[in-house]
């Protein structure tokens, strides 16, 4: 089990989606909870290091398990989201080799994906955040 938090960030119907340059897949901005941190710590610690802006009033979303993207066979991620606003525009920073924002049917439509990241674009689109 690995315990992550992602931040879920919304423009103009797309979701904000995130490469590292050692991956294929893009996936929410985010990372490991470290041992001395909370999850809103490790959220706003990973969206500077990611985006380069600082993530401002975090509200929890909601928690997805599911099959981890990229680390071995019956890993499995549990992912603790996220809303906040960014202060600042978001750019590909630390490990980050870039960014984009996604509708569901354009991350559907991607080579690889993270099957969490599937959940999560089910439920906004679901709740008319994202357009399909």
């Amino acid at each position: 089990m690995i315990t992550v938090v992602g931040l879920v960030h919304v423009e103009a119907g797309r979701l904000l989606v995130v490469r590292s340059r050692n991956k294929k897949a893009f996936y929410l901005p985010g990372g490991k909870i470290e041992p001395d941190e909370t999850p809103v710590e490790a959220l706003r610690r990973e969206v500077s290091e990611e985006l380069g802006v600082e993530a401002r009033d975090p509200a929890e979303l909601k928690r997805y398990v599911a099959p981890a993207y990229g680390e071995g066979e019956g890993a499995v991620v549990d992912m603790t989201c996220f809303t906040a606003q960014l202060l600042g525009t978001p750019r590909p920073t630390g490990e980050i080799a870039e960014l984009t924002w996604v509708t569901r049917d354009e991350y559907r439509a991607h080579a690889e994906t993270a099957p969490a990241i599937h959940d999560v674009l089910d439920d906004l689109v679901a709740s008319g955040r994202v357009r399909p």
